[in-house]
């Protein structure tokens, strides 16, 4: 699992993404809370962001 701040609408996403696309999306998520530990993870706009500072650092899609 994801260090810091987990959201569990984004585990939701995740397992209903193709499954060609669930181990990237983990994959990104994982290397976001790396590089940015205090990251805030939220899910808006039907997909999952970070944020760090009140600003989004990421977004991710998958299809």
């Amino acid at each position: 699992m994801a260090q810091g701040s987990a959201n569990p609408r984004v585990d939701v996403y995740i397992a209903a993404a193709s499954p060609f696309a669930q181990p990237i999306l983990m994959h990104l998520r994982a290397l976001v809370h790396a590089v940015l530990p205090g990251a805030e993870e939220t899910h808006a706009a039907l997909y999952p962001r970070w944020m760090q500072r009140g600003g989004h650092s990421m977004r991710a899609r998958g299809f």
